[in-house]
């Protein structure tokens, strides 16, 4: 699966480039304190990553606001990758979740 090419940001890890995107809409669940998992893939289209760091759009569920940067995608990434993350094979997502890589 790859991602929806508007609206991607581009980095580049170990002179790799990879692409992520954080929505502009806030999704329903995601209004409902649902933690949002941020999408990152590879420029080869392979297998997808979501990283999940905490960040969520429900402020009414006293939730602070956090800021998600390009050096926290970089360090998530090189995290993922160091934990087995398989970037340019296809293949099923991964979630990143707490420091451990699981397998949808």
């Amino acid at each position: 699966m790859a991602l929806a090419k508007k609206g991607l940001r581009k980095i580049v890890v170990d002179d790799q480039i990879f692409y992520w995107k954080i929505r502009k809409i806030v999704s329903h669940n995601e209004k409902h304190d649902d933690e949002y998992g941020i999408p990152v893939q590879h420029e080869s289209e392979g297998q997808l990553l979501l990283i999940y760091t905490g960040f969520c759009r429900s402020i009414d569920y006293g939730r602070e606001l956090m800021n998600i940067t390009p050096k926290l995608i970089q360090a998530k990434i090189t995290e993922a990758i160091e934990l087995g993350w398989n970037y340019s094979q296809p293949g099923k997502a991964v979630d990143l979740v707490n420091g451990e890589l699981i397998k949808r």
